[in-house]
């Protein structure tokens, strides 16, 4: 007699969405915080729990998980350590945070890039460091939605935790993030001389510039007066948004070839920080990848607040390109994400209340985009601003 066929039920595969844009939304002491990475559906398969989310997500349009399980290492002592015998930087800065494996192997072995924070050096010259990862401790969501853009090829959904806290503020912050020499640059002759020629080319590729048109299309509102500070012949706002635009810039050509400005200044502001405009002339003052070049960066945000209506807008956006010898130095001491540490310090420092900090990473680069061979990925949009109080 004939054994019955046994019936085995084979769960189908979760059907996914082609892309995802994956955020970490989170708080700090003074600020809030979105970090957004687009991934293809693939990254989702690396964690089970992902993949369920994924799933959900495809159905219901959102769906959220507690981001705790990827923020480690946490839940680690501090570490004291004696930095003799540690070939460290010349600048340590308390607040900053370092590759682990600068400490030794004490602390991490030789190839573990996570982030330590150092939090302080005494003077016999021992270390005070955190180990755990700059979100452990910090409530913060993981929120998955399906997403018509592409992504770049090969991204991990697991990047997303990597830089996401190292924004949030150190104890001393004027210190870790403007130490003496910090506003130094290597090229400190005349700016005007410098953009003396124009420079009529895009210095962010196609989808950060797209990027950065949808922020301020949800930011500024219609029919308000913006001031586009630093200005150059694109101000990155969609055709549709009708604002009032003023230009500050460099470059007078540049200036006219922006079809977007009604009104147009040609002014050095590390010559001369002050703001021809009367208080409260603008709704919202807009600076696009420029305020890595200002060397007194505390007294243009004085402007800026002094210049914008009661709660009035005023947003810092910037990828990581940049003129390194027209930079301020602790531009590239420090860490992308620590970035947005400093433009937070100089926008709570200049008065601004509201504080939010917004990043998106892993969208493809264009295939037409003169760079594309030697990044894959698009130019990463890191965004702070903050209201001037009602």
């Amino acid at each position: 007699m004939n054994s019955p066929e046994l019936a085995i039920a084979v769960s189908p595969a979760p059907t996914l969405a082609a892309t995802y844009s994956a955020r970490l939304e989170w708080c700090s002491e003074h600020a809030r915080h979105v970090d957004r990475l687009q991934v293809g559906a693939g990254a989702l398969r690396a964690d089970g729990r992902w993949l369920a989310a994924g799933e959900e997500a495809r159905q219901g349009g959102e769906q959220a998980l507690d981001a705790a399980p990827w923020c480690r290492p946490r839940g680690q002592p501090r570490i004291v350590l004696d930095a003799a015998g540690l070939s460290l930087p010349a600048e340590l800065q308390p607040g900053r945070h370092y590759p682990a494996h600068l400490f030794g192997r004490s602390v991490a072995g030789p190839r573990d890039l996570h982030p330590v924070r150092l939090l302080d050096i005494d003077p016999r010259g021992f270390l005070l460091l955190d180990p755990n990862h700059p979100l452990a401790g910090r409530e913060a969501r993981l929120v998955l939605v399906p997403s018509g853009d592409d992504a770049a090829a090969g991204t991990r959904l697991a990047t997303l935790f990597d830089g996401p806290g190292m924004q949030a503020p150190p104890a001393t912050a004027e210190g870790c993030y403007l130490p003496p020499g910090a506003l130094a640059r290597r090229d400190e002759a005349s700016d005007i001389a410098f953009y003396a020629r124009p420079r009529l080319v895009q210095h962010l590729d196609a989808r950060c510039r797209a990027a950065v048109a949808e922020l301020y299309g949800r930011l500024l509102r219609p029919g308000s007066r913006v001031l586009d500070l630093m200005a150059s012949h694109d101000s990155h706002l969609s055709p549709a948004l009708d604002v009032e635009l003023c230009g500050l810039g460099l470059n007078d050509e540049e200036l006219a070839a922006n079809p977007r400005l009604a009104e147009r200044v040609v002014q050095d502001l590390n010559a001369c920080p002050l703001l021809p405009w009367a208080d409260a002339r603008f709704d919202a003052v807009i600076c696009t990848a420029s305020i890595e070049y200002l060397r007194h960066p505390a007294a243009v945000l004085a402007e800026a607040h002094r210049v914008l209506k009661p709660g009035g807008l005023l947003v810092l956006s910037f990828s990581d390109r940049w003129f390194p010898t027209k930079a301020i130095a602790v531009w590239s001491r420090l860490h992308e994400f620590e970035r947005l540490g400093l433009a937070l310090h100089l926008l709570r420092a200049a008065g601004f209340a509201g504080l939010v900090t917004e990043t998106r990473r892993g969208l493809p680069r264009p295939a037409d985009d003169r760079y594309l061979a030697q990044r894959a990925f698009a130019d990463p949009l890191f965004a702070a601003w903050g209201y001037v109080p009602a």
